[in-house]
């Protein structure tokens, strides 16, 4: 029940109605009460409606709020939301919005988002990441997380909004929808556009439907693919010769359309050994999965798991659940890469972060390296395991000085020889060592040491050998297991994402997904400080 007396509340106010529509502990019931502190004015300074020229507009906190409630469930559309709007008392109640008003519209909220994603003028971030950070900071000022804080970090699949094609779809579907987007950009028909280009593909109902051919005869499939590659060749070199006959505001959209299907030609075509166009069998990183999604790619959460799309990060305390920090990065894109930028932000908001559990994704020896010098933060993972092929010795059980540089091998023999060389896998050189040859020769582990080259053994270390040894030793104390074992209940964090709708995207673009991600980690925050701030209201009272 409302804390205001009977007398306050008119009879078209939603809690007169439904006294419990708000229950105690609900983001509802905090929306409602504390709305202007939750959603302050100055995070939506510029929204249309602020001057007194023009026709009033919504108010920016009521829209704010439109998009939290879109992600208290499972996540809904636009549309349903607004539906939900027109009948749900919780959520009129939440809104301020007295029973049988008008409500925001579908095309209001998706402008209202578009107003988000901007750069805030005052902050220099995106106003959907200032409203978070707000959000966080409310929470940490409401003793929302305690004094056992346990900071950890994971990331989960999102799979794209968009539809995933094989090449071919890609092709062809690219035309057509470079077609369309070229006939709005001249003001001509589709039909048009096709008889000009000659290509009956731009009207066909479907890119496999227009060919009669066998698609399990490889010669066939191959005369297709060539075809289509010619034609998206051909396309592309007409629409750029002809761009200035275009509408200038699409100029932008039909060159990135351009470079998208020459992408898809360059990275999933090659030449057979008759020289014609075949889909190539091959793994290259950055291939296209949705010529409607392009920003979307191939991602592997393990080595039989796969989807396509993004990767939403999170960072946060597994003891309240509090997420401080949240990012959404491509599906190909390393668990471990956007980790230091989630440490920075959660630093600038939260004091204390020493330490970071995290699975063996994140257990390389650049991050903790990167982690330590610029952060501070010890990264508490799994090391990196040792692949050696059977019978054969590393340089993993080498004994290494590193005051002296000095290194010996398996058996036995020292030495102090080496020189600068590049590492493969990172821009840094690296030291690699030498035995000679005559320490070498008359070994008994030469076999599997040197195996069949001649000469001395030599062996390059890891750009960040130290940090990665010193990993190693740590992992194997039993007081370090036993610590990491609080790591699990990370999987808290992942699931309030995933449980309110953040396993797919609801728009197109990694724009809308990390505008999406960050409601929901703004919903699920704003839940624990609704409990929080029950507990401490009834505390209250009982004193």
């Amino acid at each position: 029940m409302s804390t205001r007396r009977i007398a306050q509340i008119s009879i078209h106010d939603p809690e007169f109605v439904d006294p419990d529509c708000l229950a105690e502990g609900s983001m509802e019931r905090a929306l409602a009460h504390q709305g202007t502190e939750i959603l302050p004015p100055w995070l939506f300074q510029g929204w249309r409606g602020e001057s007194r020229k023009g026709r009033p507009a919504w108010p920016a906190p009521v829209l704010a709020k439109m998009l939290l409630l879109r992600w208290s469930r499972a996540g809904m559309s636009r549309n349903a939301s607004v539906e939900e709007a027109k009948r749900n008392t919780t959520w009129r109640a939440a809104l301020c919005l007295e029973m049988g008003s008008a409500t925001p519209s579908e095309r209001t909220l998706r402008d209202f988002e578009r107003f988000m994603r901007q750069r805030h003028p005052d902050v220099g971030s995106s106003r959907y990441l200032a409203m978070h950070e707000h959000i966080v900071r409310f929470c940490l000022a409401a003793c929302v997380v305690g004094d056992r804080a346990v900071w950890s970090t994971d990331s989960t699949p999102m799979w794209c909004y968009g539809a995933v094609q094989d090449t071919v779809r890609l092709l062809g579907d690219g035309l057509r929808s470079l077609g369309k987007v070229w006939a709005r950009a001249t003001k001509t028909s589709l039909a048009a556009v096709a008889e000009a280009w000659g290509l009956d593909l731009l009207v066909a109902k479907s890119t496999k439907g227009i060919f009669a051919i066998d698609w399990q005869d490889r010669d066939q499939r191959a005369s297709v693919v060539t075809q289509l590659a010619a034609w998206v060749v051909d396309v592309v070199g007409r629409i750029r010769r002809e761009l200035t006959s275009a509408r200038r505001r699409l100029h932008k959209m039909l060159l990135r359309r351009c470079r998208n299907l020459l992408k898809v030609v360059r990275d999933d075509l090659t030449e057979d050994e008759k020289g014609r166009l075949v889909v190539a069998r091959q793994v290259t990183s950055g291939r296209l999965v949705s010529v409607h999604d392009p920003q979307a790619r191939h991602g592997r959460k393990s080595r039989s798991k796969t989807f396509n799309g993004f990767k939403a990060h999170v960072l946060g305390d597994v003891d309240s659940g509090l997420i401080v920090a949240a990012a959404v990065t491509p599906g190909n894109v390393h668990d471990g890469t956007p980790a230091p930028r989630l440490l920075r932000r959660a630093q600038s908001l939260c004091d204390g972060i020493e330490q970071l559990l995290a699975d063996t994704a994140y257990g390389g020896a650049r991050l903790r390296h990167v982690c330590q010098r610029e952060f501070e933060v010890e990264v508490l993972a799994p090391p990196p395991a040792v692949n050696i092929p059977k019978g054969k010795l590393g340089r993993h059980h080498m004994d290494l000085d590193f005051e002296t540089w000095t290194m010996t091998c398996h058996a036995g023999v020292a030495t102090s020889s080496w020189t600068w060389a590049k590492s493969p896998d990172f821009p840094l050189s690296v030291r690699r060592f030498r035995w000679p040859k005559e320490a070498c020769n008359d070994c008994h582990l030469r076999a599997a040491c040197c195996g069949k080259k001649r000469g001395g053994h030599w062996v390059k270390l890891h750009p960040y050998e130290r940090e990665l040894r010193a990993a190693r030793e740590d992992w194997k104390r039993p007081e370090v297991r036993e610590q990491y074992r609080v790591r699990s209940q990370c999987e808290r964090l992942v699931n309030q994402v995933t449980r309110h709708g953040g396993r797919q995207t609801r728009a197109f673009g990694l724009g809308a997904a990390n505008l999406q991600v960050h409601l929901i980690v703004m919903r699920c925050n704003l839940g624990l400080l609704a409990r929080k701030l029950a507990e401490q209201e009834g505390e209250a009272r009982a004193a």
